[in-house]
């Protein structure tokens, strides 16, 4: 069995008419270390815009599981509610069926999203869960390091630049090779990373 989540459950909404479908891959999800809440397409609705019942705390669950058999209104209505949530902030989305390409919300981002074939099968659906969710943090990770690029850059040079002139009090003289060690270790850690990332 994939390995459960560390740390607080993961919430899970599980969006499916399908009785067939839902209760076994609910089963299956509580046993591997998952929060799940099963819903139809008008609760799931609600879930989104008010964030009421077990899925988190706020509008959003940390991960949705979409059965593309929903009734189309209800998929779509499912699809607007998310599209503020993506770039960025899009968070895992698994849809059941619907072939390689169902539509999701424009601008998902291509690492929080995945599809299975229907019949699903529940150790499928939790492995992908697991991988969708590293990804995230990996991403989450990456967008911060980008961020920090440029100060971490600039904070570098003026560190040298520091380093260079002439200060007679040791405290202040202290302070500042400090300073030249801090700037250097970030320096480092930024361009490892850049390396694992094949300088990206």
């Amino acid at each position: 069995m994939t390995e459960p989540p560390r740390g607080p459950q993961t919430q899970v909404l599980l969006v499916s008419e399908d009785d067939d479908i839902g209760e076994p891959l609910e089963a299956f999800l509580r046993r591997a270390g998952y929060a799940v809440e099963v819903a139809d397409g008008r609760e799931a609705a609600g879930l989104l815009r008010d964030g009421a019942g077990g899925t988190a705390a706020g509008a959003f669950p940390d991960a949705l599981i979409l059965d593309r058999d929903l009734p189309p209104d209800q998929y779509r209505t499912i699809l607007d509610l998310l599209a503020p949530r993506a770039g960025p902030a899009s968070f895992p989305l698994l849809v059941l069926g619907g072939g390689s390409s169902p539509e999701v919300p424009a601008g998902w981002h291509e690492d929080a999203f995945a599809s299975v074939s229907r019949p699903p099968q529940p150790a499928e659906i939790a492995a992908t869960l697991a991988l969708l969710r590293r990804l995230g943090f990996y991403r989450r990770y990456r967008d911060l390091v980008h961020d920090l690029a440029q100060p971490v850059m600039t904070l570098y040079a003026l560190s040298r630049g520091i380093a260079k002139l002439p200060v007679a009090d040791e405290a202040a003289r202290g302070t500042i090779e400090r300073l030249v060690r801090e700037a250097d270790r970030l320096m480092s850690l930024l361009e490892t990373f850049q390396r694992s990332r094949g300088g990206s």
